[in-house]
């Protein structure tokens, strides 16, 4: 069984990594590394809401305007390995919504989330990682073997994406700066020596954007054990496609829309004609 109902290619289990067997390097940085997430911590909740991000300039002469991209600051982050407890903290500060929690009670959550985003760039569907953003109903279609995506199916994501709307883009702008260190690192233990993570960034909300909008719900066809779309440029999307449209269109808007809204505050150029 895949992420949701379709037939989706499960990408392989992330291999463990070598720096999980160097924790014993760290026992003496491990009282520090609490430290410093509280400090991290008590840093986010001490400063005032950022100001709202600008849009994109219209005219001429709205071109020249200050960076929008939040500044780092000048904190000393823990080793990646120990990172867990400080995005704990920073995620129970940014939202208060359950399923979050839930998603950030997993170990290396640094590592998971850049596997996540890594992922949907490549056009997978990120199951293991965002396992816990699961619904427990199956999608269901009006018919037998084969109708529309009933669109009571749709609230099957609700939750999900409330709890990535329940941050703001511009405050998870800002914790990713100073995070940004740890996610380049794990990105580079993926297979990536020079890269640098907003690239991933842009790739993945590159796919997701290039999603397309199908005026009406889905028409799937019923399997022995999945789903998968009758329209035959649906069913030739990317999995992580496929799976954006089974989340319904108002979500997938309000998805796109934060997203946007992110890359926006962090200056990334997610529109290819930027390039």
């Amino acid at each position: 069984m895949a992420f949701d109902d379709l037939h989706l290619d499960r990408p392989a289990a992330p291999r463990q990594h070598q720096a999980r067997s160097s924790t014993s390097r760290w026992v003496i940085l491990g009282a520090g590394t609490v430290i410093a997430g509280a400090l991290l911590a008590l840093w986010w909740l001490g400063h005032a809401q950022p100001p709202p991000v600008p849009l994109a300039p219209t005219t001429a002469t709205e071109v020249a305007r200050p960076p929008t991209r939040p500044k780092r600051e000048p904190l000393e982050l823990p080793p990646l390995v120990d990172s867990d407890a400080m995005l704990r903290d920073l995620f129970a500060a940014l939202s208060k919504s359950p399923l979050l929690a839930h998603v950030v009670a997993q170990r290396g959550i640094v590592r998971a989330a850049t596997l996540t985003v890594v992922q949907i760039g490549d056009g997978k569907t990120p199951a293991i990682p965002l396992a816990a953003l699961r619904p427990t109903d199956r999608v269901s279609i009006d018919g037998g073997a084969v109708g529309r995506v009933d669109s009571g199916s749709y609230a099957r994501w609700t939750g999900a994406v409330r709890a990535l709307t329940s941050i703001s883009p511009g405050e998870a702008a800002r914790v990713y700066v100073n995070l940004k260190p740890l996610f380049d690192q794990a990105y580079r233990e993926l297979g990536y020596p020079d890269g640098d993570f907003d690239d991933a960034i842009v790739r993945a909300i590159r796919m997701l954007n290039a999603t397309p909008d199908p005026p009406a719900d889905p028409v799937l066809l019923k399997r022995p054990a999945y789903y998968e779309h009758e329209d035959a440029a649906l069913r030739n999307l990317a999995p992580v496609q496929k799976q954006l449209l089974l989340t319904g269109t108002e979500h997938r808007h309000q998805i796109l829309l934060w997203l946007r809204q992110f890359a926006l505050a962090l200056e990334l150029k997610i529109d290819r004609t930027s390039n």
